[in-house]
C-alpha cells in the first residue's frame, strides 16, 4: 500500500478528527498521500431529523452556504493536523453532494484510493448515538478495506 490515497472523510465531529489523527500516522508510515473530504448537502433539509415544509430558495441557499463554511473550517483544522503530523502529502476538498455511505464510496473510486479511514460516529441528530448510519454503510458498501475509528 506504499505510495497510495488513504481518503478520510470528514464533518467536524470528533470521532472524524480522531480518524484523522489515526490516518496521519498510517500515512507517515506507509508514506502514503491523505486526501480528506468534507461533504456538503446541496439540500440541507434531505437528511434532517424533520423536514422543514416551506423553505424559499434564499433560506436554501443561506443554510447551504453556511454548511460550506463549516466544512471549510473542518478542513482548515484537518490542514493544521497534517501539518503538526508532518504528513507529506495530503489534500482537502469540499464534495458536493447527499452525505452518504453511497457517496463516500463513489468518491473513493474516483480519486483511486486504496483505504478508507473514517469516525465510527458522525454529528447528525439520533444516528450520532450508533454505529449504525453511515460508517457501517460504508463498511457493508465499499469494496476497499475501510478502518472506522472510535473517539
Amino acid at each position: 500500500m506504499a505510495n497510495k490515497n488513504i481518503l478520510v472523510p470528514i464533518d467536524g465531529s470528533e470521532s472524524a478528527f480522531a480518524a484523522l489523527k489515526q490516518a496521519t500516522i498510517l500515512a507517515n508510515s506507509l508514506e502514503s498521500k491523505l486526501t480528506i473530504i468534507s461533504i456538503v448537502e446541496e439540500n440541507p433539509f434531505v437528511n434532517a431529523d424533520f423536514y422543514y415544509f416551506g423553505a424559499d430558495a434564499k433560506t436554501m441557499k443561506a443554510y447551504f452556504d453556511e454548511a460550506c463554511l463549516n466544512a471549510k473550517h473542518a478542513l482548515t483544522e484537518a490542514e493544521k493536523i497534517c501539518a503538526n503530523q508532518s504528513v507529506s502529502e495530503f489534500e482537502t476538498k469540499i464534495i458536493k453532494a447527499e452525505v452518504s455511505a453511497k457517496n463516500i464510496v463513489k468518491v473513493s473510486e474516483e480519486l483511486d484510493v486504496s483505504l478508507i479511514i473514517m469516525g465510527s460516529h458522525g454529528r447528525k441528530g439520533i444516528q450520532k448515538l450508533t454505529l449504525g448510519s453511515v460508517a457501517e454503510e460504508v463498511l457493508k458498501i465499499s469494496p476497499l478495506p475501510v478502518l472506522i475509528v472510535k473517539q
